[in-house]
């Protein structure tokens, strides 16, 4: 598994294995967020933020994430793996690639996943990020779990 900046070759499979993750909550959740972002929002959101694209060995993009570091905070935002390669490692590496990739100056990464989403919990547990807020009926009536991690700037080798 490779992890790379994305291009912008990248960007039209990144909103398609978007739209494939969150379909199947769309029974459960609001999921317009992802399901109806389109190719000119993602290419705008690429503009003020990293995006950071997990290929398999025949460099097809099968995930992405986004972040943003604000005031030495990094906002994590729409993590999404294809549903046919998860539980194989490209969240893994999404997430120790972006920590790898923050900023010297940031010290905590900040990320929030919807409470409906059983699976995220444990795989956000078991990277080290413990949760610091419960925000119910948030974003579009969605309940949220917030997670963050705190770096240690004289440590820069567990990034």
């Amino acid at each position: 598994m490779i992890v790379e900046p994305a291009s912008p070759a990248d960007l039209p499979r990144i909103l398609d294995i978007q739209r494939k993750a969150f379909a199947r909550y769309s029974s459960r959740i609001d999921t317009e967020p992802w399901l109806g972002e389109t190719l000119e929002e993602l290419e705008a959101d690429s503009r003020e933020k990293t995006i950071l694209v997990a290929k398999d060995e025949n460099g097809t993009p099968v995930g992405s994430v986004r972040f943003m570091t604000v005031e030495g905070v990094v906002f994590v935002r729409k993590i999404s793996v294809d549903p046919d390669v998860q539980g194989h490692g490209a969240g893994r590496a999404l997430i120790e690639a972006l920590e790898r990739s923050v900023p010297p100056e940031a010290h905590k990464i900040f990320l929030c996943t919807l409470l409906r989403t059983e699976r995220n919990i444990p795989f956000f547990l078991s990277l080290g990020y413990r949760p610091e807020s419960l925000m119910p009926d948030h974003y579009r009536h969605a309940d949220l779990i917030c997670f963050g991690k705190h770096l240690n700037p004289r440590d820069t080798g567990n990034r």
